[in-house]
């Protein structure tokens, strides 16, 4: 068993298993010639070679605790019939969005479709990575998911696609229902793969009020997690429901996740007194910060370190690595955990 599964298996290990999300990425030298070389982010996502490559860089540079498959919560749209692309300045664009007009959804199966270069990368990674390190995969959460579908791309305006929802409610349950089954189908051949822990990112849960938010992250959520544990029960389960605030009791009651990420405006002594009670916690270091550097982020480590060094807890970030994060800054950080020593 991975130090990371014996950690969410209940085990309090100091210094805590370590990783962060978007760990490969932008800010490697190592990741941005292999994107230059992939010429385009799809085309490197669905490269299970060079995505593989991408997925142990940052392993190999920091000895992290898990490696998490290079991949993008979007690329499952396509299995909805949707079209996507990636802009080097705007980000992904869905070029038949819902919010202009609603398109048959279609069901393709993920075997069939794709995702299939996600597996083999995943069982190319797992095939050389330590057997005492974890293979994380992922999907993103349906309701998050769905605003992309909705928008046609990132979007600060969630009113709008939150009243779309409303407003073609019976489509839009339609596509979350599938979204459902396609993330499980999904997640279950990343399993089958090699994947050790999964990881469910709903990074836009913090905009829906309680009633959407039980709606459309709880329930789509729990069955995800029902549908996997079905096939594979001793699977790890992690839940990220970003900004998801005092929702976030209700979500890791009813999900039934076996840990929850926390995000880095979560307050500590809350996280402590409450949410560890409930289930291991990863975080929540501001990514702002580990870009800081300094005394700044070695006493927000110590801190974070204090304060749940007495419950099972995996260290990391509240969110992703900002690409202009400089990498001796990481290198500290992970020093800084690794010679931590328990008050």
């Amino acid at each position: 068993m991975t130090i990371l599964n014996k950690v969410i298996s209940g085990k309090i290990i100091n210094p805590p298993p370590i990783w962060l999300m978007r760990q490969a990425g932008r800010y490697l030298p190592e990741y941005r010639q292999i994107r230059a070389e992939s010429g385009s982010f799809l085309n490197l996502c669905y490269s299970p070679k060079l995505a593989s490559k991408v997925t142990l860089q940052p392993i190999d540079r920091f000895d992290f605790d898990a490696a998490i498959i290079f991949a993008d919560i979007l690329l499952i749209i396509e299995n909805l019939g949707f079209k996507l692309d990636f802009n080097e300045k705007k980000g992904p664009v869905i070029e038949n969005c819902l919010i202009n007009k609603k398109i048959n959804i279609l069901y393709k199966e993920v075997k069939k479709s794709p995702l299939i270069n996600i597996g083999e990368t995943i069982s190319l990674t797992r095939g050389k990575l330590d057997k005492n390190k974890s293979l994380i995969g992922f999907c993103g959460a349906p309701w998050t998911v769905s605003t992309y579908i909705i928008n046609g791309g990132t979007t600060n305006s969630y009113e709008k696609c939150i009243k779309w929802a409303h407003d073609n409610y019976e489509y839009f349950m339609e596509m979350i229902n599938l979204l459902v089954e396609i993330s499980s189908e999904y997640l279950i051949m990343q399993v089958e793969a090699g994947a050790d822990i999964i990881k469910i990112f709903d990074t836009w849960s913090g905009v829906l009020n309680k009633n959407d938010f039980d709606n459309w992250v709880i329930k789509p959520t729990y069955q995800i997690v029902k549908n996997v544990k079905k096939k594979f029960p001793d699977v790890k389960i992690i839940g990220f429901p970003k900004n998801a605030g005092y929702f976030y009791e209700d979500y890791i009651k009813e999900t039934q996740v076996d840990a929850v990420a926390i995000d880095p405006d979560l307050d500590m002594l809350y996280c402590k007194n409450t949410l560890q009670k409930l289930t291991v916690i990863q975080g929540n270091v501001s990514p702002e910060v580990l870009k800081l550097g300094g005394d700044t982020m070695k006493n927000d480590i110590i801190k974070t370190l204090d304060t749940f060094s007495d419950y099972s807890f995996i260290m990391g970030l509240g969110h992703g690595v900002l690409k202009d994060t400089p990498i001796n800054h990481v290198s500290e950080f992970v020093d800084i955990v690794r010679k931590y020593k328990r008050k």
